[in-house]
């Protein structure tokens, strides 16, 4: 049988236990939340326009990857719409290049470095068999 003596030690241990097993969550929280913030600071700006051929005609489904210059790590990647548009995110102030790419045209290149949103950089692909 248990006296008040064992009751209330029993009591105080699990009291210390649950403040532990809170400050040990807090600080796990702390943390995560730390890593996010300092993931955030990176300034992102947009970059977008059009593609099309040589004859005018707007081209659907053109890879558009972001690569950045410094250490060829690919940041992002989209593909052009039905009307040939394309929007895409880009680190602010980094220089990186825009690569094109379509099956039956020739691949191009734009390189990028601006601080701030760039909504007309419009490319024009030349067909593979020009």
């Amino acid at each position: 049988m248990l006296i008040p003596e064992h009751i209330s030690y029993l009591i105080d241990i699990i009291m210390k236990t649950k403040s532990l097993i809170v400050l040990v969550t807090s600080v796990v929280i702390a943390v995560i939340t730390c890593s996010f913030t300092m993931k955030s600071d990176t300034q992102w700006i947009t970059v977008s326009g059009y593609v099309d051929n040589t004859n005018g005609d707007v081209i659907s489904q053109v890879d558009v990857t972001c690569t950045l210059n410094r250490d060829n790590t690919q940041l992002s990647k989209t593909q052009t719409d039905p009307e040939g548009y394309y929007s895409i995110q880009v680190r602010q102030s980094e220089s990186c290049t825009l690569s094109f790419s379509h099956a039956n045209y020739v691949p191009q290149d734009k390189i990028v470095s601006s601080n701030t949103d760039i909504d007309d950089m419009n490319v024009t692909l030349r067909s593979q068999e020009e």
